[in-house]
């Protein structure tokens, strides 16, 4: 099973080399990921891609500390996706 890093890694060491792969993953990032990179990505989680730009630059926070037990157990991959410890 591949870490978080290493999806993270390869979809982006991917776009950077595929202009059709980059479109897609921008379009529908959870359908490409599952499809091209070969994970399932459990229902309830979802997978965002933000572009930067010449005059946009996109910056992710951790989740709050607040979380629900739902969403901590979804954040641990207790579901058998390898997205444990996004961020």
């Amino acid at each position: 099973m591949m870490t978080a890093s290493e999806i993270r890694t390869k979809v982006l060491d991917r776009a950077a080399e595929d202009a059709e792969f980059r479109s897609c993953v921008v379009a529908d990032p959870k359908a490409t990921i599952m499809s091209e990179i070969g994970i399932a990505i459990p229902d309830g989680f979802d997978v965002v891609v933000h572009e930067d730009s010449a005059t946009t630059a996109h910056l992710v926070l951790p989740p709050a500390p607040e979380l629900t037990e739902a969403e901590l157990e979804m954040m641990a991959g207790s579901g058998g996706c390898a997205w444990d410890g996004c961020y």
